[in-house]
This record gives C-alpha cells, structure tokens and sequence, in this order.
C-alpha cells in the first residue's frame, strides 16, 4: 500500500486531486461498482444489511416507517456515487466533489464486503489457507485506499 512519498491521492494546486492508481486497481474498482450497482438495484440481499442499518431497534414500526422515508434518496444517492466512479475512473484528476463520491462508493463497497465476510474490529491477520482470502484482499486494499483518499481530501479543506 502507499507510502508517504507514494499515495493513491495526491492534492493539487488546483484543488484537485492527482489519481495514482494502477490499471488492474481501476479495472477491479469498476468492476466492483458495476456489482455495487446491480446488488443495489436487487435491493433484498442481506449484504447491504450494513447500508440501511436499523434505526429503531426497539420500534419495528418506527423503523420500517424510516426506512420507507430514506431508502429511495439513499438509493438514489449511491447510485449517482457510482455513475461519478465509473465516469472518473481513468482520470488524472477528480475534484472535491468527484472525491466525495468515491469516498461514499468505496465505503459502500467495504460495507458490503464487510458483510459478507462478517468482519468486525477485531481483524485477525489474512490466513493464507482462508477460502475468503481474495475477498479479505480487497477488502483490505479498499480499507488502505479509503484511507489515503481521505486523508488527501483533507488536505484540500
């Protein structure tokens, strides 16, 4: 993953930020938002249990009425993300807003993943012998970039 001297995020003077991110990274990038895409679209996996979350455990009515409230504007939300993703993807640089959009996308993407591999806080180190090895891969990969974008989108504020 990225040093200092080396990030996937780099600001500009412009405020923007430099994208340094190798072909194999974008291409698995887009594949995984294209998938994002057509899970979202499902819309009855129990692996985007993590992106609508229950906000009243207590109150079923309560929440099933909330989650009829904000699904279609998170929905509509992610999927504008990913339209952004896919459009920049093989950019040199995406600006502040384009940069807000794959921070949304590549959260969702680990949230995802994260369900699907029921990862808590408590990571152990990547077995070499764990038939889920690939996905905790990438899991990881999204994690470190997540991070380093950021951080960099920090750095513009």
């Amino acid at each position: 993953m990225p040093t200092s001297a080396n990030r996937f995020f780099e600001p500009t003077s412009d405020g923007e930020l430099a994208v340094e991110l190798g072909e194999h990274v974008r291409e698995l990038l887009g594949s995984l938002a294209q998938q994002l895409r057509e899970l979202l679209m499902i819309d009855e996996s129990e692996d985007l249990a993590r992106l609508y979350p229950t906000a009243y455990p207590d109150d079923p009515d309560q929440d099933a009425f909330f989650q009829q409230m904000v699904h279609d504007q998170l929905l509509m939300s992610r999927l504008e993300g990913i339209d952004t993703v896919e459009r920049t993807l093989k950019s040199e640089l995406i600006t502040s807003d384009e940069a807000d959009a794959w921070m949304g996308t590549i959260n969702q993407l680990r949230l995802v993943i994260g369900t699907r591999l029921d990862v808590s806080e408590n990571e152990a180190p990547i077995d070499a012998d764990d038939p889920q090895r690939d996905h905790r891969v990438i899991y990881q990969a999204l994690s470190h970039i997540l991070e380093d974008l950021t951080e960099a989108r920090a750095e513009l504020l």
